[in-house]
């Protein structure tokens, strides 16, 4: 109700949970964190003393149970998600969730279905979208300014040990369900079928991993997705020298060039345009500054039923597109048909 916040538990008090999600809760008053889900005990009371007004459980289960809660934060690792939306929704609480979503076929219907039963929003956190450079990429694209993209060539770099977590369980196959791609390929998934308007026909994927690392943690990803207007091409590593994110959007119209920090927009026939932005998108793991309109876009589907639907679409095409992608490289790097996927 209108002068009431929502009320709240984060599940998983980690990295995310303290540097990203806490802050933006923080700073919205349409939103209050009254619980905590930590079975670490030093990072649980460090959730107490960052809220001391919570209430802090050592495991989710117990708090399904009570009552005057909304909805939940799910900031654990991607293994637990599943289960966790599953138990949320029956129990009432519309769910905000750290992407990757899930990392399975079964799960990702299991929790459509549930969403529908129970009438609960399940929100997942596709923040990058957000980003000054990204948003100024967008309106430019939306704009018509490179006329009908054609190709895309996107590219993160980040050294090796990138991938942590406060528990490094972005090193557990098991826990991380995947490496880079979940990672940092779930974001550049939804940015990439924005750009281009339209799902892809087909996609291909060829994984790497250092010698005598876990072969189910890819640390190098190069995928290639044919769409109706163009391709696209997309290279993720945590074996560079350095942390960058760059690439090359062309359309029949002109060319946008996207250096982290800066994008340089040469339109046919026009002078170049240089668009400056404060933080590159390499230069921070978290990202809080870019979460307060993915609260506002959470607050919107939770108060009107008539705006749900759009997050959860993207969210599926990332699962999709990510699954799509290992069973390519299981097949040697075959290009496999994406289906009726939907803009």
């Amino acid at each position: 109700m209108p002068g009431n916040p929502l009320r709240g538990a984060m599940i998983g008090f980690g990295n995310v949970a303290r540097h990203a999600h806490l802050p933006a809760w923080g700073q919205d008053d349409h939103f209050r964190i009254v619980g905590v889900v930590e079975p670490d005990p030093e990072r649980a009371r460090l959730a107490a003393e960052l809220l001391p007004e919570a209430r802090v459980y050592a495991e989710a289960d117990p708090l399904f149970t009570e009552k005057g809660f909304d909805f939940v934060d799910i900031c654990t690792p991607p293994c637990f998600h599943g289960d966790l939306i599953l138990k949320a929704c029956a129990a009432g609480f519309h769910v905000f969730c750290e992407k990757p979503l899930v990392a399975s076929f079964e799960v990702l219907h299991a929790i459509e279905r549930a969403s529908c039963e129970f009438g609960r929003v399940v929100f997942t956190v596709n923040n990058w979208k957000y980003a000054p450079l990204w948003l100024k990429a967008s309106e430019l694209i939306h704009s018509r300014r490179l006329g009908i993209v054609r190709s895309i060539s996107l590219t993160a770099l980040r050294p090796p040990q990138s991938g942590g977590g406060a528990s490094n369980w972005r090193r557990c196959a098991e826990v991380a369900g995947g490496g880079i791609l979940l990672d940092h390929g779930w974001h550049h998934l939804y940015l990439i079928i924005s750009m281009m308007g339209e799902p892809p026909l087909y996609i291909s994927a060829t994984m790497e991993h250092p010698q005598g690392a876990d072969p189910h943690l890819e640390e190098t990803v190069d995928l290639v997705m044919p769409f109706p207007s163009g391709s696209v091409r997309l290279h993720l590593t945590w074996q560079a020298s350095c942390r960058r994110n760059q690439g090359v959007i062309s359309g029949d119209e002109g060319t946008l060039f996207i250096n982290d920090d800066h994008l340089v927009l040469c339109a046919n026939g026009c002078p170049s345009e240089r668009y400056d932005f404060p933080e590159p998108l390499s230069g921070s793991s978290h990202h809080p500054e870019w979460m307060k309109p993915v609260l506002e876009d959470f607050l919107r589907e939770v108060q009107d039923s008539r705006a749900r639907g759009a997050n959860w679409e993207e969210a599926k095409r990332c699962a999709e597109l990510t699954l799509l992608a290992y069973q390519s490289h299981r097949e040697g790097s075959r290009f496999v048909p994406v289906g009726n996927l939907t803009p």
